[in-house]
């Protein structure tokens, strides 16, 4: 075996999980949606952690599809992201369920140590300034990556 335990969990991850994931390999950040997120909302998503200092192509996507609560809480630990972002209503109930507690939407939450948030349509809040206003001012509940506050 080669690699770090890290490493190993984290490929195993993918192994059993890749078809419900893309975007970074090692991401910093996991979003999850109930449907795969369109690729504005993708590159959105991406611009605004590289903004929160975890640089370019720090998001791994989740669409747990027909995953039940507990594959989709094995996933999120074997991925062991930094920070998680539910971009719906739907995937925020589920990863409640997975971490059995609320994920409230439109607030910061903590699930096992890492900060979460949750929108009930991140895609709509793409379509007006104002709305990307919304979505920046939630995402900003992120800790920013190195920062020692958070």
């Amino acid at each position: 075996m080669s690699g770090n335990k890290y490493e190993v969990a984290l490929d195993e991850t993918w192994e059993l999980f890749g078809q419900y994931m893309s975007g970074a390999h090692a991401g910093l950040c996991c979003v999850i949606s109930s449907e795969s997120l369109s690729e504005a909302a993708e590159k959105a998503l991406d611009s605004s952690l590289a903004a929160l200092g975890y640089g370019h192509d720090a998001c791994t996507f989740v669409a747990p599809g027909d995953l039940d609560q507990q594959a989709l809480f094995v996933l999120i630990e074997g991925l062991d992201p930094i920070c998680i972002v539910a971009a719906d209503g739907k995937s925020a109930a589920l990863l409640g369920q997975a971490y059995h507690l609320a994920v409230p939407s439109g607030k910061a939450t903590r699930l096992l140590g890492r900060t979460a948030v949750s929108f009930l349509d991140f895609e709509s809040l793409l379509k007006t300034p104002q709305d990307k206003q919304i979505a920046w001012a939630l995402l900003k509940k992120l800790p920013r990556f190195g920062d020692k506050r958070s």
